[in-house]
């Protein structure tokens, strides 16, 4: 059957360019001999010709074993081949190139003794990984992703094919082939990883054209099936670079530090092994510059170049999303989401064949780096630390970066100041400075701009520099080479004022690598002091900003209006302070942070999701400052003030479903509580109570909800809100816990509040209150209360979705599983598959999406379509395992994999899942007595409903 006949004459002629440059892509690769491979016209001709390839010796026998082992393995990839000669068109060339190719590998390798069995093991790999829908094949139409996907597959294995055969052609004995086998193995490994990559968007296409094809599928499922598929990085994205800064025109001296990274990171034809060196050293000593340098000067050797903040987990996953938008490896409005940006961007690191460079700046906790680290990818890893134990164990070499050198601290100060190198006076007080700094890099490059700020002579540097050294040493903050840093640096503050004095300190209590000059901007104007008026004009703010930037103490990133500062003067700035002084900034920092976050406290609120953009560019700052406040034991003016901006955080990080991350700060901004019988700490305790709802921590969630109606009750009127809202609370623990008729009535007392009050938090109550119907299998009886909600009373999909409200995407799932209950599984469905692109879209990869996938799969699965179940759940899994929180969902898809896998006949793997979700069941409830194996018992490990 010939898939092109019927086509339109592009359509062939487009289909036959595609294969053509899939076939130039092989030759470039060979580079010759491709007229003499495609002499082979079947794989029964090529099965023929490999038994002829068995020596006659005593050796024979295990050959014979070996080349036995040949028959499956082609069969395998003769399926594929199949399917390309059948989408091209029975094109005899694309598949005559497959069976050349095998035969040359074979004979190339069977004189080398061991290395066929080798050879033979790799195919076998390789056929395993290639895509198969036989079923299909013969009633399934073809359409332009499915061909480009199949055609990608095969570029991938026949250009692996010609890299085979020139290794063999260039390692013709076989003490070479030994010594170089691992080059191959390397090629391999990556060509593995691709073919299965690709080989899952080949499965993926032709389910989409299935959907496509079928009049009973609605639309909502198919787009919820290609928004999962992996974005592919187009090639005019390439060279991609993301660094903090361009060349620094100030670096000087590092020139046998730069030529080592060279040696030991620069990418090398035909290396296929990964590459990684650790820049270790004291703070100061010039770590981050080199590594940028390096980074910049290596544009021309490098594809891609990805600089990644790892000091924070928080900024570090902020990078992700800046890179994973650069590549197009997710839509603008999917950039939200920090876990499928950084697992994008991993996956496309260890898949792609670029020339890449990963820069870790700052990497001195294990945990975080373990987390980033692209596992099995190859390129070069350039880490910046100064804990060298952190990184030791993770790369392979390491460089410890020490102060300068007499000779090049004096030729470097003298490039900065741009004086004559050639002068003898100058040269003497160059030396001199340098001996006083240490050789410091970053001390000399303070000095250098104090010098060209003041128009200081040379000369005249040192007797200052020494009659202040005096005064200060009283209060050194730094031991040993950093005593200079402690002279040099009050010298640099001692000729600030005003404004710039003011941002100069500022800044010691923000996070010190990307200060968006916005929310200084915004914050600034709620501060009630004269002395940040300068925040208010753009113009003042520009004139406090210069005198920073010619003394070097900060730099400025143009492209996206940031500061940055070094912590050494941070921790300089913070050291001149008095506590007084140090509170008085810190009570700054909280008042403009504050108002980077809504309101959540005051009022009884719904999700913020227009703030979110706003309060990520302040989720840095406040777990700086949460840091800074725990390392100099600072006690704020209004310990409630700083409390509700944790909480207000805490609000926002349980929005996004960061769940672990706002538990932890809950706990700090309680601490900051005098009393735990106030409004603020009962609003804290109903957050806390939402996330261990959420995470499944049932009584926890329930006795917290239970606090905080206690305490609102008693300072309260009796029909206030926040009763109402806790009650509704505490109405969802009691459903959870299947305490069901506690949790009807409860709702009931919260319904008539707000019925009494003319809420408009009503509708939260109906629906709450119709999952609790459900949940007492009264399908009809939630259906009618759902439909009470005003914000849904038209009752229509798009109802539910038109605000973008988080909360309505739950209301449409509620409505799913009233429709399943119901008997109505193409209703389901449709809501269901609606709701998880819209979780999808809004939420990313998180708990919600995770919970609607599997709702969906489960659906599908019911209605027979287990392969498109399947691919559901693998996307869950995948989901699942980058999240801390999903132990329970995990457990849940992997047991659901098991059956599905079941009834496609792949009990391999649904073994695989079975033992997966048992071990993960053990981890979560421990070994008690033996659990019922059974759906409903995985389900209890998550919760009844996520809203």
């Amino acid at each position: 059957m010939d898939k092109t006949a019927g086509l339109p004459s592009p359509a062939r002629e487009c289909r036959s360019s595609l294969l053509s440059k899939a076939m130039d892509r092989y030759r470039s690769e060979l580079k010759d001999g491709a007229d003499f491979i495609l002499e082979v016209d079947s794989v029964e001709e090529l099965l023929n010709q490999a038994k002829a390839l068995q020596p006659q010796s005593p050796r024979i026998g295990k050959h014979s074993a070996s080349l036995s082992q040949l028959e499956p393995i082609l069969s395998q990839i003769n399926d594929f081949a199949a399917l390309i000669a059948l989408y091209s068109g029975a094109d005899a060339k694309a598949t005559g190139l497959v069976w050349g190719s095998l035969r040359l590998i074979l004979t190339l390798a069977t004189p080398a003794g061991d290395t066929l069995n080798d050879v033979l093991d790799m195919l076998n790999d390789l056929s395993l990984a290639l895509p198969r829908f036989r079923a299909y094949e013969e009633t399934l139409p073809m359409d332009q992703a499915l061909e480009s996907s199949l055609l990608e597959v095969y570029t991938e294995m026949t250009c692996f094919f010609a890299r085979t055969i020139n290794f063999f052609r260039n390692n013709p004995h076989h003490y070479l082939i030994r010594n170089a086998w691992v080059r191959l193995q390397g090629d391999f490994g990556q060509t593995i990883k691709r073919l299965k990559h690709l080989s899952q968007s080949v499965d993926m296409a032709a389910e989409a054209l299935r959907l496509r094809t079928d009049d009973n599928r609605n639309t909502e499922l198919l787009t919820v099936m290609e928004s999962f598929k992996e974005n592919k990085t187009k090639d005019e994205v390439l060279p991609c670079y993301y660094l903090p800064f361009g060349i620094n025109e100030r670096f000087y001296g590092r020139e046998v530090v730069l030529k080592r990274v060279h040696e030991l990171l620069d990418p090398h034809e035909g290396d296929f092994s990964g590459r990684s060196l650790t820049l270790h050293g004291m703070g100061g000593v010039g770590k981050t510059k080199i590594a940028l340098q390096y980074a910049n000067e290596s544009r021309d050797r490098f594809d891609a170049i990805f600089w990644i903040s790892v000091d924070t987990t928080i900024k570090m996953t902020q990078d992700f999303v800046e890179i994973a938008q650069r590549l197009g490896l997710m839509p603008e409005q999917d950039l939200h989401d920090t876990v499928a940006a950084t697992a994008k961007v991993k996956s496309w690191l260890g898949e792609t064949r670029c020339r890449w460079l990963l820069v870790l700046d700052n990497a001195n906790d294990p945990e975080i780096l373990r987390n980033v680290w692209p596992n099995g990818a190859i390129g070069s890893i350039l880490l910046t630390s100064r804990n060298f134990a952190a990184a030791f164990e993770i790369t392979t070499q390491s460089y410890h970066v020490q102060p300068f050198d007499e000779s090049a601290g004096i030729s470097t100060l003298l490039s900065l100041v741009r004086c004559d190198p050639q002068s003898p006076s100058n040269q003497a007080a160059a030396k001199q400075i340098t001996r006083a700094l240490g050789g410091l890099p970053l001390a000399i490059n303070q000095v250098s701009g104090f010098i060209v700020q003041q128009k200081l002579a040379l000369k005249d540097f040192l007797p200052l520099y020494e009659r202040n050294s005096a005064k200060i040493d009283a209060r050194k903050w730094l031991t040993g080479q950093y005593d200079t840093l402690s002279t040099v640096w009050e010298l640099a503050f001692s000729q600030l004022s005003g404004g710039s004095n003011t941002l100069q300190t500022l800044l010691a209590f923000l996070d010190p690598d990307k200060i968006h000059e916005s929310v200084l901007l915004e914050g600034g104007s709620y501060v009630q002091d004269d002395s940040f008026s300068f925040l208010k004009d753009e113009m003042d703010f520009l004139d406090a900003k210069e005198p920073l930037l010619r003394a070097a103490l900060i730099d400025r990133n143009s492209d996206n209006a940031t500061l940055t500062i070094h912590r050494l003067v941070q921790a300089a700035i913070l050291k001149r302070l008095s506590t007084a002084e140090k509170v008085k900034y810190y009570d700054y920092a909280i008042t403009m942070l504050s108002n980077g976050f809504p309101n959540t406290w005051n009022t009884v609120t719904s999700h913020q999701f227009t703030a979110w953009t706003k309060c990520e560019k302040c989720l840095p700052h406040v777990i700086f400052l949460v840091a800074q406040a725990e390392r100099y034991q600072l006690h704020p003016t209004e310990p409630e003030a700083y409390a509700e901006l944790i909480f207000r955080c805490c609000w926002y990080l349980y929005e996004r479903e960061s769940y672990h991350k706002a538990e932890g700060l809950i706990y700090i901004g309680i601490r900051n509580l005098a009393r735990t019988d106030t409004l603020l700490y009962a609003s804290a305790s109903m957050l806390l109570g939402l996330i261990e709802l959420d995470l499944n921590n049932l009584q926890k969630a329930l006795d917290c909800f239970a606090v905080a109606l206690k305490i609102r009750e008693k300072l309260l009127d009796a029909d206030d809100a926040f009763i109402a809202s806790s009650l509704n609370a505490l109405s969802l623990a009691y459903t959870e816990l299947e305490e069901l008729e506690q949790a009807v009535a409860t709702q009931q007392r919260a319904i008539d509040i707000r019925l009494r009050t003319n809420s408009d938090r009503i509708g939260n109550s109906y629906s709450n209150m119709a999952s609790t119907l459900l949940r007492m299998a009264k399908a009809d009886a939630a259906e009618e209360m759902l439909k009470k909600c005003p914000a849904l009373k038209d009752f229509t999909d798009e109802t539910f979705l038109s605000t973008g409200n988080p909360r309505f995407s739950g209301d449409m799932v509620l409505l799913s599983r009233i429709r399943q209950r119901q008997g109505r599984l193409d209703d389901a469905l449709r809501l269901s598959s609606k709701a998880l692109a819209f979780r999808q879209k809004l939420l990313g990869n998180k708990l919600k999406t995770c919970d609607s996938l599997y709702q969906v799969a489960t659906l599908l699965q019911m209605g027979g379509d287990s392969v498109a179940a399947r691919n559901l759940l693998e996307e869950c899994v995948f989901i699942c395992e980058q999240l801390p929180e999903a132990d329970g969902h995990l457990a849940r898809a992997n047991y659901k994999l098991t059956e599905v896998y079941a009834s496609l006949h792949d009990e391999e793997r649904s073994q695989n899942c079975r033992q997966a979700a048992q071990r993960l069941r053990r981890k979560i409830v421990g070994d008690v007595a033996p659990m019922e194996e059974s759906e409903d018992s995985y389900n209890r490990l998550v919760p009844w409903m996520l809203w």
